[in-house]
């Protein structure tokens, strides 16, 4: 059988030689070209071409000597892609709900979840802080492996509200300074509050004026000078960051120098920016 017509029916066979023409391409990927530095081709599926919010299972490599933050950018190789994103740690409570974390746990897995392409399930990554380094001291951050995948995110965050009272009754008081406007008091309806010394209440109806003052009922009759906090959780909005890692773009002999975005830490590092000293953070002798 000819050649061509074989090829037509079984496809290229291993060790020929092929002709690929790429169309819709940067110039640069052709000046730039270098032939010691080898390219792979490869293909992904339709469905592959969108972008969402991709949950994964995450642990920080055991050889990395530093923890990984949440909003930091972490290049994350995943499948045929190379991509920078900011991913968004979070850990799951035994009643379902994803808390958010700010650092990644030690010896222990957690969920990320960040801005990337659509990627089939189980599909693993491994995940670098930065490719531009080329030190003794350059390690894997962290591997993973993708669970799920969705067009919104679902992580929440503790969130403590304060106000004060406006008039005492015997067991109602009007609390105002908590929240702005009467629409934020029906969202939180029926919600249990509490005080500094400890008696329980639950917010009923917003009041006319001030805005964002309400109606509460307590166990017990409150004092005029007490601190009423509220408890709750609100959703963490996820930047959509999602940047391709366009390596191939560089100058011939500068390829392994991308950057991309920089952390947080390290812009304060290069600009000698030391971080401002809150004095309420520091530790104060009881009295």
């Amino acid at each position: 059988m000819p050649m061509d017509q074989r090829i037509q029916y079984e496809g290229f066979q291993a060790g020929l030689y092929l002709r690929i023409e790429l169309i819709q391409v940067p110039c640069e990927l052709v000046t730039n070209f270098d032939p010691s530095y080898p390219i792979i081709v490869g293909g992904i599926q339709h469905a592959e071409t969108d972008i969402g919010y991709v949950r994964t299972r995450i642990k920080k490599h055991r050889w990395y000597n530093r923890i990984l933050k949440s909003k930091d950018p972490l290049i994350i190789s995943l499948g045929w892609r190379r991509f920078q994103t900011q991913p968004y740690f979070s850990i799951e409570d035994h009643n379902g709900r994803n808390r958010l974390l700010k650092y990644t746990p030690q010896h222990m897995h957690c969920m990320a979840s960040f801005w990337g392409p659509i990627t089939p399930q189980n599909t693993g990554f491994i995940a670098f802080q930065s490719v531009s380094e080329r030190t003794s001291q350059f390690r894997i951050a962290a591997t993973g492996v993708v669970l799920d995948l969705d067009k919104a995110s679902q992580i929440v965050k503790k969130l403590k509200l304060i106000g004060r009272p406006i008039k005492v009754y015997k067991k109602t008081a009007f609390i105002g300074e908590m929240f702005n406007s009467p629409l934020e008091v029906t969202k939180f309806e029926g919600a249990a509050i509490r005080t500094v010394s400890g008696i329980r209440g639950q917010i009923k109806k917003p009041i006319r004026s001030p805005d964002g003052a309400f109606r509460a009922t307590f166990e017990d009759k409150i004092s005029s000078n007490d601190i009423v906090f509220l408890r709750t959780w609100v959703n963490v909005p996820l930047a959509k960051f999602y940047a391709t890692v366009t390596s191939l773009l560089m100058p011939i002999g500068q390829k392994d120098q991308w950057i991309g975005m920089k952390t947080v830490g390290r812009l304060r590092f290069e600009n000698q920016i030391t971080v401002k000293d809150n004095p309420k953070s520091h530790y104060q002798e009881s009295k």
